[in-house]
Formats: C-alpha cells, sequence, structure tokens
C-alpha cells in the first residue's frame, strides 16, 4: 500500500514520518511529550495517536505503550514510526477507549481537537483531528467509566477551548502540570486524577 508522506518531524532521538490525512505534531504535541509524567515502567494508553508521537515517545523511555486513534491512516502511520524508531507498540484503531475496554493503565495520554470551531468538524480526518472539541467531553465522561481504568490522565486544553466542554473536569482532581503562551492562547497539560 503506497502512502503520501506529507512532513518528516524529529523530536528528540525520534524520526516521525507524518503521512496523508494524519495530524502533524505540534506545539500541543512537544509540550505533551515534555510532560507525560512517565518515569519508564508504567503501562501507558495514548488515544488519538495521530503519528505515534506521545506512545513513541514513553515507549523510548521504556514504557509498555497501547495507542488508539478513530483514523486508520494514523494507525498505519503511528506503526510505521514504531517500526521506524525500533519502538515496540501496540496500536490499535478504534475510538478513543474503545479498543480497550476492561484494560488497566497507569498514564493516559491524549492530545484532543480543543480549538473552538464548526459545530460539526468536516469529514476529512484533518478537520475531525482539530475541529471537534466535544471530544473532550466524550473523553473525560469515558474515563470516568467503570471499565476503564487508570491512576492518572495527561491531557491538553487551550484557554480557547469552550467551557461546555470542560465541565466534566469538576469529577477530578486537576493540576496544571506546563502551560505555554502562544499568539492568541494559552496550551496547558493538565494531570487528572480520581476524585476522592
Amino acid at each position: 500500500m503506497g502512502v503520501a508522506v506529507r512532513d518528516v518531524v524529529r523530536y528528540g532521538r525520534l524520526k516521525l514520518l507524518v503521512f496523508e490525512n494524519v495530524y502533524p505534531p505540534a506545539e500541543d504535541s512537544f509540550l505533551l511529550a515534555e510532560h507525560q509524567g512517565v518515569s519508564g515502567s508504567e503501562r501507558v494508553l495514548d488515544v488519538g495517536t495521530g503519528c505515534g508521537i506521545q506512545g513513541l515517545s514513553a515507549a523510548a523511555k521504556g514504557c509498555e505503550v497501547v495507542a488508539t486513534d478513530v483514523n486508520p491512516a494514523a494507525v498505519h502511520c503511528a506503526r510505521w514510526n514504531a517500526h521506524l524508531n525500533d519502538l515496540n507498540i501496540d496500536v490499535r484503531v478504534g475510538d478513543l477507549f474503545e479498543p480497550v475496554r476492561d484494560e488497566r493503565f497507569d498514564i493516559v495520554l491524549f492530545n484532543p481537537p480543543y480549538l473552538p470551531g464548526r459545530e460539526l468538524p468536516g469529514s476529512d480526518p484533518i478537520s475531525r483531528a482539530t475541529e471537534d472539541p466535544a471530544v473532550i467531553r466524550r473523553f473525560l465522561k469515558d474515563l470516568l467509566r467503570e471499565e476503564i481504568r487508570w491512576d492518572e490522565a495527561r491531557i491538553v486544553v487551550s484557554s480557547l477551548t469552550p467551557k461546555k466542554y470542560l465541565e466534566p473536569l469538576q469529577r477530578f482532581e486537576v493540576e496544571i502540570v506546563a502551560e505555554e503562551p502562544l499568539f492568541f492562547e494559552k496550551i496547558r497539560v493538565l494531570a487528572l486524577r480520581p476524585s476522592r
């Protein structure tokens, strides 16, 4: 199967090919990769893996990684990048936690579409990856489900993320672990833990 490589990104020791129709790493991706909260022994879930930057960064530190993405092109891209970087991650096709029900993870990583966009995102994979902040609410609600077992989640949000999508955050212990000002917004990495 031939694929079009849209870009090549280097992050640390990682070389990442970005296929057509796959979200390319940007400032938000790098901020989360720098603040994953892993030491190398954790079992990590990378939700919405895209080209695989989060999962591969965690795997390079010695973590056991499972990655999911609803976009088959992204799954193919992440698998290719794992092979290219000689790292082992288990990449599965599916929406959010669908492919990992009843599994246990120490850390869940997610760089969701967080900017306000159209209420109904475009049909192409890049639009869906960048223009549907409602997926944040679905992700947070899924984290509260009994069959999803985790200790901590790290998620990227923006000062521009519509508040209505962040309402479920009230049901977690939340800590801002990183913040980066950009031209028109601040992006933040939040650490979430189950409320006691």
